[in-house]
């Protein structure tokens, strides 16, 4: 008789009687093409599998350094070695810059017995680099329960950050970085500001832009209806999720950076709310166009408008859209995700 990895709870698939022993291998990382810490890596695992004398399964968070680090041991240790690379997207457009990432992103995939890819956009991206029977995709996922907060919680949030019930509060967490695209959103919002809607703006994470995007607050006069949390922590990022009404991330590309898939959205859609997502990358695959949130082209300020409008305006779509999303962050929930990925690894 056989059984299929459906037929075993999560907590009987990962019980320690069936775990293979797990190691975290520590990389030192300077840059992604090859260095003193690339041939430092290097001679780290190849002492690691020397003393092992064993078959072993390496996990690669990326292609380059990760599995690049692998090809000379792989060349040793063949069928031993077994190499399960991860791919995330921009790491294919970066490896584009320089006919040494090039060659080394190639190398990587090609002695990957598996590439697990966040979206089927890093997949086309990673079939310039290797066969695409290779590469299988498995959107990222949320720990769903944990976005499930009680109402008078967010209700005492929204209070914290000085808003009220009738406002519609829009959240950002992300990097402030060109490609997260917050700048246009300030503007969206100062325009509609104008006409009538009461909209305020909460702002996560840090980075190079905040400077910029505090400048361009302060251009606008919407100091009172924009607030930057800074670096939040994990508890405070859900809270965050939990009492805003909308996420608004309209990525853009910018140079070889781009937004893989977006689990951020993921996230969003587990709390209920509705996101806006730009047209790039994988998010057209985390955010459903019309059901969990609108996929616009974030280089089009009137697009951005118009879908903050809609949601801003429309209670009743924003209710509906939350719904939608909730039930589609269900389907994500991680104890689903990781099965899919053990069912892949095992027959591999």
């Amino acid at each position: 008789m056989t059984s299929s990895l459906a037929d075993f709870t999560v907590q009987e698939l990962f019980a320690a009687e069936n775990l293979p022993e797990i190691v975290r291998l520590p990389f030192h990382v300077s840059s992604w093409g090859i260095d003193k810490n690339f041939l430092k890596n290097s001679y780290f695992l190849w002492k690691f599998f020397k003393k092992t004398q064993k078959s072993v399964t390496i996990h690669a968070v990326k292609a380059i350094p990760e599995a690049a680090n692998l090809l000379w041991l792989k060349f040793l240790w063949k069928d031993k070695l077994r190499i399960i690379t991860y791919a995330h997207g921009e790491e294919f457009l970066v490896a584009k810059t320089s006919k040494e990432l090039r060659w080394l992103t190639r190398k990587a995939l090609q002695i990957s017995d598996l590439v697990i890819a966040n979206s089927y956009s890093t997949q086309k991206l990673a079939t310039e680099f290797c066969d695409e029977e290779k590469i299988h995709v498995v959107h990222l996922g949320v720990d769903f329960e944990d976005y499930q907060i009680p109402k008078n919680e967010r209700q005492e949030w929204r209070k914290n950050w000085g808003f009220s019930e009738e406002t519609v509060i829009l959240l950002t967490v992300a990097r402030m970085e060109p490609r997260k695209n917050q700048a246009a959103v300030i503007r969206a919002i100062a325009e509609l500001r104008k006409e009538g809607l009461p909209l305020a703006y909460v702002i996560a994470g840090a980075g190079e832009e905040e400077k910029g995007l505090k400048e361009l607050v302060q251009k606008h006069n919407l100091e009172p209806w924009v607030k930057f949390l800074g670096k939040i922590s994990e508890e405070e990022k859900i809270k965050s999720f939990c009492a805003a009404d909308i996420y608004v991330m309209p990525s853009i590309q910018v140079g070889p950076m781009i937004e893989g898939f977006g689990i951020v959205f993921m996230e969003a859609a587990a709390a209920g709310l509705p996101s806006i997502a730009g047209n790039v990358g994988g998010q057209p695959e985390a955010v459903r166009h019309g059901e969990t949130g609108f996929v616009i082209d974030g280089k089009n300020i009137e697009e951005l408008k118009e879908a903050i409008r809609r949601l801003a305006q429309d209670e009743t779509l924003r209710q509906k859209m939350s719904e939608a999303a909730r039930l589609w962050a269900r389907e994500h929930d991680w104890s689903l995700v990781s099965k899919k990925i053990w069912e892949l690894v095992s027959y591999v």
